[in-house]
């Protein structure tokens, strides 16, 4: 059997596709389906592409209320489900700590300071503190549009990749009964810490094992220090992007709400005490 692979640079990482039984001419126009996507999807979601219309509308929210487009107003006001139903871990409005590491007063962030009119399809920023990062939704969301983009053009076997942490599969690999990632120790590259098992299934890692990794904790503005990696693996690619960030802040208490919140996750937390890997899992229902 035929497989093809093919890999371009996409939402500040690495996208890889991987179809098997299909011959290379299909692929190629599957491959630039997909890529045509991505790039429709960095120029309205990414805070770090000038003219985007999270850009604009990060530059000109607290002024007025800005008229946004369809997708883009239903993107923000999932994003603020996702807020509420993770505790207030999940929390996009933090894009100037993110981007600019500035003081800031943090009761003035907060997704539910980003205000929507239903009817004008407007968003405007209750503070001025108030800068939208995507950062943690994006991949996912990307994979999701991919996924769906790819089903309708007749795939039924597929893997999707952003950098290997945020994964999507369509069906089972074609020799066997499911797609099988593995994760890898951080501190012991020739160890894997567990194996996961994909049938239309999904996997997003978030971490903050390297240098210039910092994840923000929405309640204080203070960047996650303890060294871990969150693996979660559910149905739906946007939810594992989501709530792999999410349970990097989340306290037990607030563990323990994000999981009755949300079904069909298994969730994998990797701590690390002087290179030693401490691992704890989790289900819903």
């Amino acid at each position: 059997m035929q497989v093809y692979q093919n890999t371009a640079s996409s939402m500040g990482t690495r996208f890889n596709l991987l179809l098997p039984g299909i011959d290379k001419f299909e692929c190629d126009q599957r491959f630039s389906s997909c890529l045509q996507e991505l790039n429709r999807l960095e120029n309205m979601l990414s805070c770090f592409i000038p003219t985007s219309e999270i850009s604009f509308l990060n530059d000109q929210a607290f002024n007025a209320p800005i008229k946004v487009s369809d997708e883009l107003f239903t993107i923000l006001n999932s994003c603020l489900t996702y807020y509420e139903l993770t505790e207030k871990t999940f929390d996009i409005s933090l894009g100037k700590i993110i981007d600019n590491q500035e003081r800031i007063l943090i009761e003035e962030i907060g997704a539910d300071k980003v205000l929507f009119n239903d009817k004008d399809k407007t968003v405007q920023f209750a503070s001025a503190q108030i800068k939208l990062n995507l950062g943690g939704f994006g991949k996912g969301y990307a994979l999701l549009k991919i996924r769906d983009l790819l089903i309708k053009l007749g795939v039924s076997s597929a893997f999707i990749s952003f950098g290997e942490s945020s994964i999507c599969c369509i069906g089972k690999h074609p020799y066997g009964d499911y797609w099988l990632v593995g994760i890898q120790d951080f501190y012991h590259k020739d160890k894997s810490i567990d194996t996961l098992k994909l049938v239309d299934q999904s996997v997003s890692t978030s971490g903050n094992m390297k240098v210039n990794d910092h994840i923000i904790n929405p309640a204080n503005g203070k960047v996650v220090t303890a060294k871990k990696l969150i693996t979660v693996k559910c149905n739906s690619p946007l939810d594992a992007e989501v709530l792999s960030t999410a349970f990097m802040i989340a306290d037990n208490l607030q563990k323990v709400k994000i999981l009755e919140a949300f079904s069909g996750l298994e969730i994998l937390e990797v701590t690390y005490n002087n290179q030693i890997a401490e691992i704890s899992k989790y289900k819903s229902q």
